[in-house]
């Protein structure tokens, strides 16, 4: 073999290396970009209707609908459970990409990427136990005077964060707040409506707790993205696009009625 034909031997291997390593990276390209992974969190405390565990699956109207929105953007979501203030120290510090169920507020927002419109609307209202001795007209400042119990950790709206009430911050989750009221440690207690409706369904139908209406406030759910992460503004306007699209259609209505939220 002479020079020039080993040459050409050795520059046809080259060409074929190279187009090898150029095809392998645009193929794992377009699989990072068709296969992006969403880390999502939640709490480690079922929150039915909007997420709750059915043996090995983690079901839910939240959960579907950020899996509507997934599906439209070609994403893989990867769910995590954990206590609430570890969700949101994973999600702050970029170990995670984005929480599911989440009020917004002033100081949150600094922290965390919303989207630009919530998701869902819930009332916020007053369980009180049995025998309850409280009358409730709607005013807010008639509860001034009250203890009332909140979930340690929450926000439910600026109204309520505004409200003079004596706050018995003695819970760490909802299902703890239900389980006190109901056993005679609490008397008042702040939840979702329908949150609660999903979770004490017998109770509410025995009467061992009582609604007191109207509703304290409404608190408007979003999701949050990690500032810290991979997440992009960018992302996060591609996102509200997949999310207005999903919930202006008939899937969306569908689902709200399938899951009691309309």
């Amino acid at each position: 073999m002479d020079s020039s034909t080993a040459y050409r031997h050795r520059r046809q291997r080259w060409i074929i290396r190279h187009s090898y390593f150029l095809l392998t990276g645009l193929l794992l390209m377009l699989f990072q970009l068709h296969a992006q992974v969403l880390r999502v969190v939640a709490s480690a405390e079922d929150y039915p209707p909007f997420y709750y565990q059915q043996g090995e699956t983690l079901s839910g109207f939240s959960v579907e609908v950020l899996q509507a929105v997934a599906t439209e953007l070609q994403l893989t979501l990867h769910w995590q459970r954990l206590p609430w203030n570890r969700m949101m120290q994973h999600v702050a510090s970029g170990k995670a990409d984005v929480i599911s169920v989440f009020y917004k507020n002033p100081a949150r927002a600094s922290q965390f990427y919303f989207s630009n419109e919530s998701y869902y609307r819930e009332p916020l209202v007053l369980l009180c136990a049995q025998p309850c001795p409280v009358q409730y007209d709607g005013r807010l400042s008639s509860l001034e005077q009250q203890t009332i119990a909140v979930v340690r950790g929450y926000f439910y709206s600026m109204a309520l964060e505004q409200l003079q009430f004596n706050r018995a911050e003695v819970v760490d989750s909802d299902t703890m707040l239900f389980k006190q009221l109901l056993n005679g440690r609490l008397q008042l207690g702040i939840a979702s409506l329908v949150v609660a409706q999903h979770t004490l369904k017998t109770e509410l139908e025995n009467n061992k707790i009582q609604v007191l209406y109207p509703a304290l406030d409404y608190g408007e759910i979003f999701f949050a993205f990690s500032k810290q992460s991979t997440v992009t503004p960018a992302f996060v306007a591609k996102f509200d696009q997949a999310l207005q699209h999903y919930k202006a259609s008939a899937a969306y209505a569908a689902l709200l009625q399938r899951y009691r939220l309309d």
